[in-house]
């Protein structure tokens, strides 16, 4: 349906097939009221918005829409503010209490399948590898004089992962029963007795999914474990742009989803600046810290 001054516009879609420089700023606030209603996420319908906003402005750039013009009708799809659910950011993330007990359990095992699970689990948890890219790193990435793990991830892109301690004990531990085997890092295991790793094969996603549930448990998925591992950097006051790097985003807002830290964590970062103001008129009588011991003395 060709659309020309009609300014109810029950689908959003039908937008595409008219002829925007006959369309009324009202047709664009009925498309507005149309996204709102018709996606349930604010991010969908920002989403959807953008899309319309940016035809809007190749309109104005190929002269097909004034200045005018354009202004109004991109008004009328401006996105929502998204307000920051901090409960929902803190979700998934995986108590430091709960892993020390993953692990210690683990330590406790001698069993081949505990040596490769706990190696698995650190790479996780502890250098946030995405389930696809441990199963995917082979012996040869593992660079154990720079002490990094070289990752393929999302795209093809590749990247160096620098491992704690924690995760290179790990991983050693794992590669005495592994062997020096050209092949995978973390390999399945055959199901003879006794067992033994096989480096030609790779381990599937859902053997990673279903180690995490049985050391974790069930409510406990790989990516909680890899979000908790940003969490944690970014608590310890690491920068979030080097902390995207290590992830492997190649927006940092993504990573910035992983952050759980509060308004109080906020104001904590802004307390560490301070400004050489001092109210010359007020003087130290004006201060701030005298007015308190003024009040003090009074109240007595």
């Amino acid at each position: 349906m060709v659309m020309t001054t009609d300014t109810r516009i029950n689908d959003p879609l039908q937008v595409w097939t008219a002829d925007w420089s006959q369309l009324p700023v009202e047709a664009f606030e009925s498309l507005d009221r149309g996204i709102r209603n018709g996606w349930a996420s604010i991010s969908s319908r920002n989403a959807m918005r953008d899309a319309v906003r940016s035809v809007l402005r190749e309109a104005l750039n190929a002269g097909i829409l004034t200045h005018d013009q354009a202004h109004p009708r991109l008004n009328a799809v401006r996105p929502e503010k998204q307000i920051r659910d901090e409960a929902k950011q803190s979700r998934g993330h995986i108590p430091e209490a709960r892993t020390e007990q993953v692990f210690h359990a683990l330590a406790q095992d001698s069993s081949l399948t505990a040596r490769r699970d706990a190696a698995l689990i650190a790479l996780l948890v502890g250098a946030g590898l995405r389930r696809a890219e441990a199963t995917t790193v082979e012996l040869e990435d593992l660079d154990a004089y720079q002490e990094t793990l070289v990752v393929t991830g999302k795209g093809g892109h590749v990247r160096d992962v620098p491992l704690s301690p924690g995760v290179r004990r790990a991983v050693l531990s794992w590669l005495r029963h592994r062997g020096d085997a050209p092949g995978h890092l973390l390999t399945p295991l055959t199901r003879t007795t006794p067992r033994r790793p096989i480096p030609t094969s790779q381990l599937a996603t859902n053997t990673v999914a279903q180690v995490v549930a049985r050391r974790y448990g069930p409510d406990v998925a790989p990516h909680d474990l890899r979000r908790t591992f940003t969490g944690d950097l970014l608590d310890s006051g690491a920068d979030l742009s080097v902390v995207s790097k290590i992830l492997g985003h190649t927006n940092p807002a993504t990573t910035a989803g992983y952050d759980r830290r509060g308004q109080a964590a906020r104001r904590r970062a802004v307390q560490r600046l301070d400004l050489p103001f001092e109210d010359a008129v007020a003087g130290a009588e004006g201060s701030p810290e005298m007015q308190s011991k003024q009040h003090h003395r009074n109240a007595n």
